[in-house]
């Protein structure tokens, strides 16, 4: 879970081309990767959910001593992973509408088209880290469960 997520912070999550320039949009927010096109829009909410989302797998493997905590965290956890891609979308729509904007600005009245696609692998990141964390659950719920049957022989 925490190797997936932490590919998600280097890789680009969208990207949106113009006839005039390209857009990408990643952890840290919506970069222009064309020279002479300066523009740096931070995405706080997709950064502070995936530094969340890296941050919690690794405190939760730590607390192996309460079992209770550790499946709440997982729980926490993969509730963030869905949080992750609604902020995902609203930004997506955020961000395509800015840069519809900035070109419509730039163009005026004539004709453009902004082209925007997305990292298929990068949105599949936070399913395999939901599976991961459904797995992690299962192996505390089995713990759990063999600590209260080894109780119950003594």
């Amino acid at each position: 879970s925490v190797i997936a997520i932490l590919t998600m912070h280097f890789f680009w999550l969208a990207s949106f081309a113009t006839s005039e320039a390209t857009y990408e949009l990643n952890s840290m927010g919506l970069l222009c990767k064309t020279p002479g096109f300066e523009i740096d829009q931070m995405a706080w909410d997709i950064f502070i959910v995936l530094l969340l989302m890296f941050i919690l797998p690794l405190v939760t493997i730590f607390l192996y001593k309460n079992r209770k905590l550790q499946l709440r965290m997982l729980i926490y956890t993969a509730i963030l992973n869905v949080l992750y891609y609604a902020l995902f979308f609203y930004d997506f729509n955020k961000y395509s509408d800015y840069i519809v904007s900035l070109v419509q600005n730039a163009v005026g009245s004539g004709t453009f088209s902004v082209d925007a696609s997305t990292n298929i692998m990068m949105l599949a990141m936070p399913a395999l880290s939901i599976f991961c964390l459904i797995m992690a659950m299962r192996g505390v719920i089995y713990d759990i469960a063999l600590l209260k049957s080894l109780e119950r022989l003594r």
